[in-house]
């Protein structure tokens, strides 16, 4: 049930037609887990936290240092040294008290015992390929609904999964095959822009949104790319790879 503070605070998201009472009771009742607590996990996880998302869990084992203050929402020059994940639920339940939020101030590779809980979706907030290659595999061995995004200057690029839920759907490996040479820079590295931080982080609370609700399936088959200083958007189909060594109905 929604209470009469619910019905207030959501009331502009409830008139909506694709959401109504019923899709803000999924969206209070859907459980959310953030693998990386940087540009891309503090943005999205304050919009899910606006948008009523009941549970969220944040998992990062990193500190609060002044290069983050640029991009990073919600941490302050006086959270210097202070964990990431425990600034950042504080911050949160000043946003929304209702919210039930866990933390987990440790690297994946050490927690991945935690994603057994019941998420709906999980979000991929880290910033390389080998942490992105992790989760894509946990996501698909536990069918968990993955959403990935990855920045770079002016540039977002955002992807939704869900390889087990239709034949044809891909999983992250499909388009990024891990026998590819691909640059393992990270945002430290190639630089990013702050307001591109912050949009990627939208991008991917807004698409959490879209799965929750299950609205459109087409979110399963495309990549979106941004490119801040043009301004341009572009949307591609992706497609499964038959030979995916993760996925694939003919691996090799």
């Amino acid at each position: 049930m929604l209470s009469d503070k619910d019905l207030e605070r959501f009331s502009r998201q409830i008139i909506i037609d694709k959401i109504g009472f019923e899709g803000q009771k999924k969206l209070n009742n859907s459980s959310i887990l953030i693998v990386g607590c940087g540009g891309l996990g503090t943005s999205a996880s304050q919009y899910l936290a606006m948008s009523g998302i009941g549970k969220i869990t944040l998992l990062d084992d990193d500190i609060i240092n002044l290069s983050n203050l640029n991009r990073q929402t919600l941490f302050q020059e006086k959270d210097i040294g202070k964990f990431k994940v425990k600034v950042l639920a504080s911050r949160l339940k000043k946003i929304n008290q209702n919210i039930t939020i866990k933390t987990f101030c440790e690297r994946l590779e050490k927690s991945t015992n935690h994603i057994n809980d019941s998420y709906d979706v999980i979000l991929d907030c880290s910033d390389n390929f080998e942490t992105r290659y992790l989760i894509n595999k946990i996501c698909f061995n536990q069918k968990k609904k993955l959403i990935s995004a990855a920045l770079q200057n002016f540039d977002i690029q955002i992807l939704t999964f869900s390889p087990w839920k239709k034949k044809e759907f891909p999983c992250y490996e499909c388009v990024f095959p891990k026998e590819k040479d691909y640059l393992s820079k990270n945002c430290d590295q190639m630089g990013i822009l702050a307001p591109i931080a912050g949009m990627g982080g939208v991008f991917q609370a807004l698409n959490s949104i879209i799965v929750i609700l299950n609205i459109d399936n087409s979110i399963y088959t495309e990549m979106i790319l941004f490119d801040g200083l043009s301004r341009m958007f572009k949307k591609i189909r992706i497609f499964k790879n038959p030979r995916c060594l993760l996925c694939g109905s003919k691996k090799s």
